[in-house]
């Protein structure tokens, strides 16, 4: 019994070192950094009923983390390089269609923004605080 008390603490230990930022700050990066990203740059395609890929970014439970039959997942927390999210973005990535489909790819910081929110383990909350609403973008009208 104390072996499996004693693993218990130290696999609590190691998931809560995985995040290293405090509840509050993960919801102000996710809404000042991601969710902008989200909105203004994926949204014009993934809502909807029927969103490419099947993936929806609207909410949190749209598809993005479920892992797909190959085994692969949009957003796998803490992992960006597997994140099909971020092969898919970055130029250099292997995803073999570059998103977003538009004139204009996302930024250096955009891209940035969204591997280090993947990095930190892709907090999003669930409810009406995590739902996003496709917003115009200037760049890309």
């Amino acid at each position: 019994m104390k072996n499996a008390f004693s693993t218990a603490a130290a696999l609590l230990l190691t998931l809560s070192a995985c995040h290293t930022r405090p509840e509050p700050e993960h919801r102000r990066y996710f809404h000042t950094e991601v969710k902008p990203v989200l909105e203004m740059q994926c949204l014009r395609c993934h809502a909807g009923p029927t969103p490419p890929a099947g993936l929806s970014l609207e909410h949190r439970d749209g598809g993005a983390y479920i892992r797909r039959a190959d085994g692969r997942a949009f957003i796998v927390p803490g992992r960006p390089a597997q994140s099909l999210l971020i092969q898919s973005i970055s130029r250099g990535g292997t995803h073999p269609r570059l998103m977003p489909l538009l004139e204009v790819s996302l930024t250096d910081d955009q891209i940035g923004a969204l591997t280090e929110w993947i990095e930190d383990g892709a907090w999003w909350p669930r409810g009406p605080e995590g739902l996003l609403r496709a917003q115009p973008n200037p760049e890309n009208p």
